[in-house]
């Protein structure tokens, strides 16, 4: 389509009026320069090939952290947007910039090496730290650092020194110990000696975290023992303790008769109803809560709380009113009680002057010491992050801790004292461990798989894996059990057990002699097993045998628990004690 002719002279008038306004920029601009050169003016845009970013530069991070009562290693660790110059230059670095400073000496700190110094000489480390430009400076957590300081002197004199106005002096922690009953400190172990007078020293309040099985019920009964004339002792526990902690109270406290122990099962016997108050008091959890008012109200000379690793954080918002046993176990259902209970807790050692708390597997995120919250404490001693769950959604993970050797200290150096069993192992009374290797035959794989409800006649006619079981050569037997579960295992050893156990001298000289009188010299035996049907299948054999035993699971009921382990401990009835776990309270 052709132009007409008007539109032909507006395109023509448009160019030239463009091209009068661009000279006329180009004059001023030129006029602006020379009035004044040295002012800015806009650049025109120039399409530049692109180019590698530059390097960032060498900086790296190191953390100071507490290792011992007495001194704090400096560790290297890269830092984000840097580049991390190494291990060894690092620590080559670290050297120089702390040429001054005496090191303690060098160890292994997480896998890599790490610089270790005194505590004494930490405000010199920091000031030279901080004044170089490419390290970047994570410092000890200013409340863990003040606590440890103050309580590194007793470590590096060797002597307790109080440093807290609740904490006790030697002479005073010796003269309460000397006035325990003589009955009791001859059962304590020196081990068990010790945790008592840790909790003295530092006025009866600190955490025994000692590995199950060494006596934490024990310690913590010495202790109260040592208070019990200031006032009334408050035992919380979960509710099947109740009784096992009325009887150790009973056995090693002379000062306390049955009537000076009260057991709390409901609001009926709430101790404000007794016209005279008694000296030791056992609730257990969900009752102190529903029970709170009057508990809150009475005056208490020491608190003291069983399984405290259940008075917890939890991310449940509401969780069971019970504590729950799990079948044919002693443990404690993973469920914690509610926060209500938590609070109600908490109320109490708020409030109280001594507590001591008794945990296998401590677990610590309250506050105070850690921090003013748990969201405190994770900042210094968790690795946070933001993690996207299944649905989109983004929580922060408070999985993996840091500073764990720290807390460790911190925790030892203030309020916890924890042995495994292997620390005192040589203290422990001696104990008889034998290995008896038991030949598994086709029939009792048969058996087994057949009594947990698998059609195995046929699989194992048609498996090759069972085949040869029988014989001595025992290469590959281990790939063969692979296809049987545990609980079929267990079964499967049932019938090699028993006869092994047919011609244990124990066994053997009561085999057939019902009529045989027992003396207070007899011994006696305790049988563990972990399934059900294995506990079934050993006590058919008992049976059999004709010797008086006793059997305690996660079926019996907490009287009829404690019966049974009076009849196993104090009587010549029963012989032999079948449960599926340890039972601490059996000595």
């Amino acid at each position: 389509m052709e132009m007409t002719e008007e539109q032909r002279q507006r395109a023509e008038a448009n160019r030239l009026a463009a091209i009068a306004k661009r000279k006329a920029l180009t004059e001023s601009t030129q006029q602006q320069i020379h009035q004044d050169p040295w002012k800015l003016f806009k650049c025109r845009k120039l399409s530049v090939e692109p180019t590698k970013p530059l390097l960032n530069p060498e900086k790296f991070r190191v953390r100071l952290e507490i290792c011992s009562p007495d001194s704090f290693s400096v560790s290297p660790q890269g830092l984000k947007g840097f580049v991390y110059p190494g291990e060894e230059e690092c620590l080559r670095r670290l050297g120089l910039c702390l040429s001054d400073v005496m090191p303690s000496h060098y160890t292994q700190n997480h896998g890599g090496k790490a610089c270790v110094y005194k505590l004494r000489d930490y405000n010199a480390v920091l000031t030279c730290l901080k004044n170089s430009n490419d390290i970047e400076v994570e410092g000890i957590p200013w409340v863990t650092l003040n606590v440890v300081e103050k309580l590194s002197h007793s470590f590096v004199t060797g002597r307790w020194n109080p440093c807290r106005p609740e904490h006790l002096s030697d002479e005073i922690v010796d003269e309460m110990i000397g006035k325990l009953p003589k009955r009791l400190l001859d059962v304590l172990l020196p081990f068990q000696l010790d945790g008592v007078r840790y909790a003295l020293r530092r006025g009866g309040r600190c955490l025994i975290a000692d590995e199950m099985g060494l006596g934490k019920t024990l310690q913590a009964i010495a202790i109260a023992g040592c208070f019990i004339l200031e006032g009334s002792i408050l035992v919380v526990c979960p509710a099947v303790l109740r009784f096992s902690w009325a009887e150790e109270l009973e056995r090693w406290l002379p000062c306390c008769l049955p009537a000076d122990i009260h057991l709390v099962f409901g609001h009926q016997n709430n101790p404000a109803y007794l016209t005279r108050f008694p000296k030791v008091v056992v609730i257990s959890y969900t009752m102190l809560h529903r029970l709170r008012k009057s508990m809150m109200e009475r005056e208490w000379a020491l608190l003291i709380v069983d399984e405290s690793h259940y008075v917890r954080c939890s991310k449940k918002k509401t969780e069971p009113e019970e504590f729950v046993m799990m079948a044919g176990s002693c443990k404690l259902n993973e469920s914690v009680i509610s926060s209500s209970k938590v609070k109600t807790v908490l109320n109490m050692a708020a409030k109280v002057k001594r507590i001591i708390l008794l945990s296998g597997t401590p677990s610590l995120s309250r506050p105070g010491l850690l921090g003013k919250n748990k969201y405190d404490f994770a900042k210094t001693y968790c690795d946070v992050k933001v993690v996207q769950g299944y649905q989109g959604q983004r929580f922060q993970d408070f999985s993996r801790g840091v500073r764990l050797e720290e807390l460790n200290v911190l925790l030892k150096q203030s309020v916890m004292i924890r042995r495994l069993k292997e620390h005192v192992l040589v203290q422990l009374p001696p104990k008889r461990r034998q290995i008896i290797r038991l030949s598994l035959k086709r029939s009792d794989i048969v058996l087994a798989k057949a009594s947990v409800g698998v059609n195995s006649e046929t699989n194992a006619t048609k498996d090759t894996s069972f085949e040869n079981l029988d014989d001595p050569d025992d290469s590959g037997v281990s790939c063969r059990l692979q296809k049987l579960s545990y609980q079929e295992l267990g079964i499967a050893k049932l019938s090699g057990f028993c006869e092994w156990l047919s011609i244990h001298p124990f066994i053997a000289e009561s085999d057939g002699a019902a009529e045989l009188e027992l003396t207070a010299s007899c011994s006696k035996m305790i049988i563990f097993a972990h399934h059900h049907k294995v506990l079934d299948g050993i006590q058919e054999f008992i049976c059999e045998k004709g010797i008086p035993f006793v059997r305690i699971d996660g079926n019996t009921l907490p009287r009829d628990r404690q019966s049974a382990v009076q009849s196993f401990r104090l009587s010549n009835e029963a012989r032999i004690l079948i449960s599926p776990h340890l039972l601490y309270f059996i000595y």
